[in-house]
């Protein structure tokens, strides 16, 4: 009886999780496209197309591949723009501006086949090689603050390492989801002759989702959502990628660049209105240079709430009875927050910041918009212990702005996050190229709960041994 409390109550945060309060049943700017360029009815239909489709691509050449990936780039840039603003118009959330950078970061500096280069050991023994080879069909899920963006760092990483995908789409992103996968085959179509490399269905749900993860013919899952999501991966019986929640801390010591440091903090918390998910979440910093910090940040564009009550007035519009963030709110504009909650305020600010204690709701809860608050601390060695704890073991990202190399590698090591940014915004660390930063690879799915951190086309591949004990050491003859 416990369990099946358990599976009820997983079942409904998982609806809860994939279903938006703010879904709009408006068509994006595009055609939503005639059913079976990569749509179908049914999850079984998908997967069946997805597994015929694995079974023709498996054997094609790694030039192959790079022609696909190819397809799928040239057919994609021209439509950047329009992309975002569908985004946008569909969801609420973020901004088109921001959108736009995130899509070509996620086009443009994805990890391909490239990065598949076997490993080769030889010795008096003969040659020991690992390659990366397929698993098959990969289930993935998506999230609605990052739609597009998942569907082509997916698309890319996994058809790179020449599986075939099933995308789950997020209710609240349907109709640009399917836009993207729709022409995704059109464009790998035109430029191969092969179809439904990536497929999905026509109407994604709660019971469609939890079908594809328990599905014979998915081989793996990739899921990017909120915990009950990636919960039901893991005990799925599969090979499973679960990205999960994060909480960001960013320390800011006393050693500090404290320009730089409201500078970099205010823009990537401002970024796309604070969705995703590696943003700075909360500031701990030392108190001897709290104020100098918030004065920069105002400088910044941030707006200063000084009054307590209203900061407590915003936690309770803002965070919903569940304790999670209200939809109403999530990616919304800083000044949409502000109107909602009566306060007056000057220009456009993009980001709120405020005063607040480290048990804070507004603190301890991934707010998912540019809500900052900032807690102080007496020394390093506090702010340090504050930003594990408010990180909550997610293991997900931290940052620190700092000119002591002690205190850096101290809570590089402390922090033990898949993601640490130091002196930096922390979108750098989705490979985000925004206003001269750029950090190579994109990374739109990082893997906190099952440990593989930032996500490359190796992470969707098996490394896999060959041993030719009898030869191929061409430094000696005789063994």
């Amino acid at each position: 009886m416990q369990e099946q409390n358990i599976e009820e109550a997983i079942r409904r945060i998982l609806q809860e999780e994939l279903t938006n309060d703010a879904h709009s049943d408006s068509d994006v700017s595009h055609s939503a496209g005639a059913l079976g360029n990569g749509i179908f009815e049914t999850v079984d239909e998908a997967i069946a197309a997805a597994k015929q489709a694995e079974e023709v691509y498996v054997d094609k050449p790694m030039a192959f591949r790079k022609k696909v990936i190819k397809a799928i780039k040239d057919g994609f840039g021209p439509h950047i723009d329009e992309i975002a603003k569908a985004i946008y118009d569909e969801t609420g959330m973020g901004t088109v501006d921001a959108k736009v950078v995130k899509l070509k970061n996620a086009l443009y500096n994805t990890p391909g086949p490239e990065v598949l280069e076997p490993d080769v050991e030889t010795g008096d023994g003969g040659m020991v090689m690992y390659e990366y080879t397929p698993f098959g069909v990969i289930g993935a899920v998506g999230p609605s603050t990052n739609p597009a963006e998942t569907v082509i760092n997916n698309a890319i990483m996994m058809l790179s390492g020449g599986n075939t995908m099933y995308f789950g789409a997020h209710p609240g992103a349907k109709n640009i989801t399917r836009w993207m996968i729709e022409h995704l085959n059109e464009y790998v179509y035109k430029a191969t002759g092969i179809r439904n490399l990536v497929v999905s269905i026509a109407t994604p749900s709660i019971e469609s989702v939890q079908q594809m993860m328990h599905h014979p013919d998915v081989d793996m899952l990739s899921i990017t959502g909120g915990p009950a999501v990636v919960h039901q991966a893991m005990i799925s019986g599969k090979k499973a990628v679960g990205a999960g929640a994060g909480n960001p801390p960013a320390m800011v010591d006393a050693t500090a660049n404290i320009d730089l440091a409201a500078h970099d903090i205010i823009k990537s918390c401002g970024f796309d209105n604070n969705i995703l998910c590696t943003a700075e979440k909360e500031v701990i910093v030392d108190q001897t240079v709290k104020d100098a910090l918030i004065a920069k940040m105002q400088e910044k564009g941030a707006f200063l709430i000084k009054d307590p009550a209203v900061v407590d007035k915003i936690a309770k519009m803002t965070i919903g009875d569940n304790g999670a963030p209200s939809r109403k709110f999530v990616g919304k504009d800083a000044t949409y927050i502000l109107d909602e909650a009566g306060v007056k305020y000057t220009g456009k600010p993009t980001v709120v910041i405020f005063e607040a204690k480290k048990d804070h709701p507004l603190v301890t809860t991934e707010m998912l918009m540019p809500l900052l608050p900032i807690v102080s601390c007496p020394d390093f060695e506090s702010i340090l212990k504050t930003a594990v704890e408010v990180e909550g073991g997610n293991h997900h990202t931290a940052s620190i702005h700092s000119e002591s190399i002690r205190h850096i590698n101290r809570a590089g090591h402390r922090m033990n996050t898949s993601i640490f940014v130091v002196n930096g915004p922390t979108f750098v660390a989705t490979g985000v190229g925004d206003n001269g930063y750029w950090s190579g690879a994109a990374a739109l799915t990082i893997a906190t709960p099952t440990g593989e951190g930032t996500t490359t086309t190796k992470t969707f591949t098996r490394r896999r041994r060959f041993n030719s004990p009898e030869g191929f050491s061409l430094r000696s003859w005789e063994v």
